[in-house]
């Protein structure tokens, strides 16, 4: 191999752990999420103040987001915090879920 060859193999086989890269993406499903959550936030609203309805739905959908972040981080981190926030956030989840299915 010579050293044109051995730096294109590099580059493919580091091309998904390069910083720059991951951190765009870490902060781009940051932004995703946060959008989500707003319009998810807003329909909620919006069915409450036009239907007189509370849609907890879009609840769930919020809670669930919470739910998959504190327990992803738990997992990583071993902090019993995120633990406890994260089944917090999935009985939120479940909860507001049933709720919805049960007042359709």
């Amino acid at each position: 191999m010579n050293k044109e060859e051995i730096l294109e193999k590099s580059r493919n086989d580091n091309k998904n752990n390069d910083p720059f890269y991951l951190e765009t993406r870490v902060k781009g499903m940051k932004y995703g999420r946060i959008a989500a959550i707003i319009f998810c936030l807003a329909l909620f609203a919006i069915d409450y103040i036009i239907l007189d309805k509370m849609n907890f739905g879009y609840y769930s959908i919020f809670t669930a987001s919470f739910a998959a972040d504190y327990l992803y981080r738990w997992k990583k981190t071993d902090n019993k915090d995120d633990l406890y926030a994260g089944a917090l956030m999935a009985l939120a989840t479940v909860v507001s879920g049933v709720h919805h299915f049960v007042h359709i």
